[in-house]
């Protein structure tokens, strides 16, 4: 394995040491969120398409079955929209997040497009930091936006900020952030999982929007589930070959279309300097996607990457 970068390194080791920490056991559950991009309710506001879904699973299900939550940075587009505009059409959904917090089950971290939150006074009491620490029987899950492990981030900010407040929102244009840009999000993935290794520790990010489970991307999983059922298929009774082809075929068909995803946007086979990707890196997704939105679940001493979706407008998504 290549070195990893000694200064993101060392950062990172930085922000690990500042965390919000919480011990959990094989009772616990937490909830892991990241990216909502809250702002106007207009269609400018990246949030506003599948704003009833995040807050009818939040209400409906992870509040009444006693989930703590942490939104994982981005919850507030600040870069494009002023807090006080994004609180006053947001107001369900901090409801919400108040249930959680009123309950001591809420822990908000920093991303670099909310980044002003840290600097000025708040006008809710929520439990805030700019990573959290999850300690598990001597070890620790360490969970942070993403942003801090990108160099130039920092530099950028203020520009980035900028350019979509004063040209992207006038012209109506969508947020553009790394997470288009697979370049990027190669680099940071790349600097996240080496720093994982070298503190033989579990992260989980944010930020680039593209979903990891055992630091593997969709296609990689995709292609794992499809063995295990072509294995299972072959010891199986023949009563159950037919559920099992049928599943096959499902996978094999999203599978192709991950394939054309990854095809037009030119991403590489694997990113990681290993034969066998070590299964220390995750990454929730996004509460922003085309097809519903993703998170990460602790519970039962187990992790879980969940897609939430509407059956009514996605029905053929698998």
């Amino acid at each position: 394995m290549a070195a990893p970068d000694i200064l993101i390194n060392e950062h990172l080791d930085t922000v690990l040491k500042g965390a919000w920490e919480s011990n959990i056991n094989n009772q616990s559950r937490w909830v892991i969120f990241s990216d909502r991009h809250m702002g106007d309710g207009s269609t400018k506001d990246d949030f506003k398409p599948n704003s009833e879904l995040f807050q009818s699973t939040l209400r409906d299900y992870y509040l009444k079955h006693n989930y703590p939550l942490i939104p994982n940075g981005h919850v507030e587009e600040l870069q494009r929209f002023s807090l006080d505009v994004i609180l006053k059409n947001w107001r369900s959904a901090y409801k919400i997040f108040d249930d959680f917090a009123n309950k001591n089950r809420l822990a908000k971290t920093y991303g670099n497009h909310d980044l002003q939150l840290k600097f000025q006074k708040l006008p809710y009491d929520y439990q805030m930091s700019e990573a959290c620490k999850l300690s598990y029987d001597g070890e620790h899950i360490f969970i942070y936006h993403g942003h801090q492990a990108s160099k130039k981030y920092q530099l950028q900010n203020d520009l980035a900020g900028f350019t979509l407040k004063y040209f992207a929102n006038p012209l109506r244009i969508k947020n553009y952030s790394v997470s288009y840009s697979s370049k990027k999000q190669y680099k940071i993935e790349k600097r996240a999982y080496e720093h994982a290794i070298s503190g033989n520790q579990i992260s989980i990010l944010g930020h680039i929007h593209r979903p990891l489970f055992e630091s593997l991307r969709k296609v990689d999983g995709l292609r794992f589930k499809i063995d295990q059922l072509c294995r299972d298929y072959l010891i199986s009774r023949s009563s159950n070959q037919e559920s099992i082809a049928h599943s096959i075929k499902l996978y094999k068909a999203e599978l192709e279309k991950s394939h054309e995803i990854d095809n037009l946007k030119k991403t590489n086979n694997f990113i990681y300097h290993h034969n066998l990707a070590i299964p220390c890196l995750f990454n929730s997704g996004t509460v922003t996607g085309k097809r519903g939105i993703k998170c990460l679940e602790i519970s039962d001493g187990k992790m879980r990457l969940i897609h939430w979706f509407d059956k009514n407008s996605s029905k053929k998504y698998l």
